[in-house]
């Protein structure tokens, strides 16, 4: 246990390290290319992406992390789901090339129709990937996996950037795309030092299979739920509005890419190894304390700061993606929360129950945003957190009970930070209101102190917040050890 630990930190020391570089990479090319596109350029790429996103979930199958789980898999098992996989990936392909076409007609943008053929072909080169993704993190190769994104990133958004310069309109973010899907098979392929053979009969992936299919079942219906507000927006109120809401969804995303989602990659395999229930609930409970206090913390303060940081990062012509980012960061404290959950139920295969639980929350979130459509974009994203919130609440309640863990010290964990950070928030608002109008930078040099000071008094006065913080460092410290 105590190497597992150990393996644990190192792993989350590489990942967090490389999501932090992953992060200033995006930001500064987001910076860069708000700049050189428009929010149309944008919005033309997301109308596509919204749709045919979903074929990414169908080309992984959830086999990668059926491999990621299973305590006991053979060379020729891994090889046998890297040729599923591969063959998912070419029919999935294919679907999308042609769906190109009713894709355009549903928008009616004829030129939507290159664009998804032209993005057919990320979803063979991830399904490709899957398996070489998931060898490298079963085999706690986390630096690897960390060099292997970070340089695929930095590699493709440059190639969009000089794009973009020479007028290469959403073409840039096309090839931003497909680039960065094929430098992350080759790097991938590489840190995992795997290579599969040909298939066999005799080594069966049935129950691989299985474990996928609910694994994947959950996947589509979050999917469905989380890109279903820009289908809505695109199609009721056209590509101007959804090109300003995609920009405040990507501000929103950036936290969770670059920090909760990666977190799966160390979490999913250690919690797997685990088998003492009492050491699985500890382990689960310090990683919704370190979820809460860290990401949960961004989310707070980037909505204190939603206007100067849009201002900054996009430029003053995007002001209308304010009030939208800042609606979306709340939603994404409950979103943080919930990854936790999914680490759960991945780590004990309880994929079924998980899917029966994702249905019917991610059903009234979809509800929701279908309801806050005569809004605009801002009932979109109203609708969208207030699902984010039902769907964190049915999971502590009902699922984790179920999942055999006990939802107090879990609630526990997150509920000093949420409180400490809603009262920071709260009396950081009426210097954000005094401040509103000033330049971006002068709001951040107000802002930021006020923030600082509450946490400060909070930390000096509440003994249970300096046993938490300890906790954090404490893991932060064994990380860089």
């Amino acid at each position: 246990m105590t190497s597992l630990a150990g393996a644990a930190a190192r792993g989350a020391a590489h990942t967090l390290l490389a999501q932090f570089l992953r992060f200033a990479i995006q930001f500064g090319a987001l910076m860069i290319l708000a700049r050189l596109l428009t929010p149309a350029d944008y919005g033309t790429v997301a109308l596509v992406t919204a749709i045919t996103g979903l074929a990414l979930l169908l080309a992984d199958f959830g086999l990668s992390s059926a491999a990621i789980q299973a305590r006991e898999i053979t060379h020729h098992q891994k090889s046998n789901l890297f040729w599923l996989n591969t063959v998912v990936g070419v029919l999935v392909s294919i679907v999308v090339f042609f769906a190109a076409y009713p894709i355009s007609w549903f928008y009616g943008r004829p030129e939507l129709v290159q664009v998804a053929q032209a993005l057919s072909v990320v979803f063979l080169l991830y399904a490709v990937t899957a398996q070489f993704r998931a060898e490298a993190s079963k085999a706690l190769r986390f630096k690897a996996m960390a060099i292997a994104d970070v340089s695929a990133q930095l590699l493709s958004f440059a190639a969009a950037i000089v794009a973009a310069i020479f007028g290469a309109t959403y073409w840039a973010l096309v090839l931003q795309q497909v680039l960065s899907a094929f430098l992350l098979l080759i790097f991938l392929w590489v840190a995992s030092r795997w290579t599969p053979t040909w298939p066999s009969r005799k080594a069966s992936i049935r129950s691989f299979i299985s474990f996928g299919v609910n694994n994947l079942g959950v996947q589509l219906v979050t999917y469905a739920s989380n890109n279903i507000d820009s289908v809505l927006i695109g199609r009721f109120w056209g590509v101007e509005q959804l090109g300003l809401y995609s920009r405040a969804y990507q501000l929103y995303r950036l936290p969770l890419q670059q920090l909760a989602a990666p977190m799966t990659r160390v979490a999913f395999p250690v919690l797997s190894k685990i088998e003492d229930d009492a050491t699985f609930q500890r382990y689960v409970r310090q990683a919704q304390l370190l979820q809460t206090y860290v990401i949960g913390g961004v989310f707070f303060a980037a909505t204190a700061l939603c206007s100067p940081l849009v201002e900054i990062v996009l430029g003053p012509e995007w002001d209308e993606t304010k009030s939208l980012f800042a609606i979306l960061a709340i939603g994404g404290v409950f979103q943080t929360l919930g990854y936790v959950y999914y680490w759960v139920f991945l780590s004990k295969a309880l994929t079924g129950m998980q899917l029966r639980y994702t249905l019917l929350s991610r059903s009234l979130m979809i509800a929701l945003m279908f309801a806050g459509v005569p809004w605009g974009a801002i009932g979109v994203a109203i609708g969208m957190t207030i699902g984010l919130l039902l769907n964190w609440a049915i999971l502590t309640f009902r699922a984790m009970p179920r999942a055999g863990l006990a939802p107090r010290p879990m609630v526990v964990a997150a509920a000093r930070p949420v409180a400490l950070y809603t009262v920071m928030l709260l009396i950081t608002a009426p210097v954000i209101w005094l401040t509103w109008d000033l330049a971006p930078w002068w709001q951040v040099l107000a802002i930021l102190p006020t923030m600082s000071a509450v946490l400060l008094v909070a930390y000096l006065t509440v003994p249970a917040i300096r046993v938490d913080v300890a906790d954090v460092l404490r893991m932060a410290k064994r990380g860089r050890r």
